[in-house]
Parts: structure tokens; sequence; C-alpha cells
């Protein structure tokens, strides 16, 4: 709900992005004075960036998952090492 008369909305009904279909923003009244074109800038800013971190997404997940997979890999074998050299320093 939008409480006011007063309020600069800019509705984005073709985002050009793979994320959103349809983006609406409400200007902040501090910020309502600004020229066309730098809210336009504005707005062409936000929606890029948010679709450069969407599409980076799946790959930054799939990346720290084989990284935590690694690490407990490494974290298991040398724990294995350690005990060989545990149980052979035994024997001996």
């Amino acid at each position: 709900m939008v409480k006011g008369v007063n309020k600069t909305i800019i509705e984005v009904n073709n985002t050009g992005s793979k994320v959103f279909d349809r983006i609406v923003f409400y200007v902040s009244p501090a910020c309502s004075n600004l020229s066309a074109k730098n809210l336009n800038r504005a707005v062409r800013n936000f929606t890029f960036q948010l679709d450069e971190r969407a599409g980076r997404g799946y790959k930054s997940l799939r990346s720290r998952h084989i990284t935590r997979r690694r690490i407990v890999m490494a974290t298991i074998l040398g724990a294995v090492i350690v005990a060989a050299a545990i149980t052979l320093a035994i024997i001996l």
C-alpha cells in the first residue's frame, strides 16, 4: 500500500532480465527531485546488477559446494595419514 499522493513511482514492464518480468520502484522523497535521465540510469544499474548476481548464483553455489567437498576429503585423508603414522609408531 502506498500512502500519500506525492510519490514518484517508476514501473519497468520490459526489464530485459532473466530474473524479473516487471519491477516497480518507489523513489524516496529526498531523491524525487532528480532528473528523469538520472532516475532511468539508476533503474538500469539496479536491474543489471541484480541480473549479474543471479546469473552467477548457480555457479557460485556449485563452486562453494565443490570447495567444501574438497576440504572434507582433505581432512579425512589427513586423519587417515595421522592414524596410520600413529599405528606405525606403536608397532615399531
